[in-house]
């Protein structure tokens, strides 16, 4: 998976003079852990809508270490636009980490009100490749139903912003790290276009109560894209 992603990561790259192709850097802070992590992403859009990104990402610790944490590939493909305005388009994505590895389906209902407004649904299905004890002590695999909602909204030409609301539904018998079979993840984007090329953008996150650190847990993202 490793030796995959690499490839691919070098292939995405060596396309770049092509339209559509981008990579991108981010930055993690988690307020309650006090951890970092750096992703490295590299990624292209085809002319019809579909897609592939793939995600190599780091944890840093304290700016202390530097240690892997997953690779990922994905990709989506628009199969079916009824109208204009409405599309639907699943997805799906494999990745590892020091446990093993998994994947994900999902599929996004897209509908443009405006010009300047769309909203997105997604039904995402996170399954793991490797079995883990659950609460009970027993080896299974800690899967879960992810359902989102994705605001998007284009205040200016340059400026936008993006709510996401996630529920996270625990499949077996597993508890989140708020101890219940479930928990929110909520995100707020903003993101400007500098030109055609250089994209910054803020993410605020509110990770729900992580029982660990007997506190609320926040993540602060911090990127840039930059497309050819």
């Amino acid at each position: 998976m490793k030796r995959l992603a690499t490839f691919m990561l070098i292939s995405s790259v060596s396309c770049s003079a092509l339209a559509g192709a981008w990579v991108e850097t981010r930055e993690a802070y988690n307020t309650a852990s006090e951890l970092h992590e750096v992703i490295l992403r590299a990624g292209y859009h085809f002319d019809q809508g579909a897609g592939v990104m793939l995600t190599n990402a780091y944890n840093v610790g304290k700016w202390d270490e530097l240690k892997h944490s997953y690779n990922e590939i994905e990709g989506w493909y628009p199969l079916f636009k009824p109208t204009d305005k409405l599309t639907f388009q699943p997805g799906g994505l494999i990745n590892d980490n020091r446990d093993g590895s998994g994947g994900a389906v999902y599929l996004d209902t897209n509908y443009t009100f405006a010009p300047w407004f769309n909203l997105t649904f997604r039904y995402r299905y996170n399954h793991n490749n490797y079995k883990t004890p659950d609460f009970n002590g027993e080896m299974d695999k800690n899967d879960t139903h992810e359902l989102a909602n994705y605001w998007n909204f284009k205040v200016t030409d340059a400026f936008s912003y993006t709510f996401e609301p996630h529920f996270f539904q625990r499949t077996n018998d597993y508890h989140s790290k708020n101890g219940k079979d479930h928990h929110w993840e909520i995100t707020n984007k903003f993101s400007y276009q500098i030109d055609t090329h250089w994209r910054p953008y803020l993410e605020l996150q509110w990770l729900d109560r992580w029982n660990d650190y007997n506190q609320e847990q926040y993540r602060i993202r911090l990127g840039v894209r930059y497309a050819f």
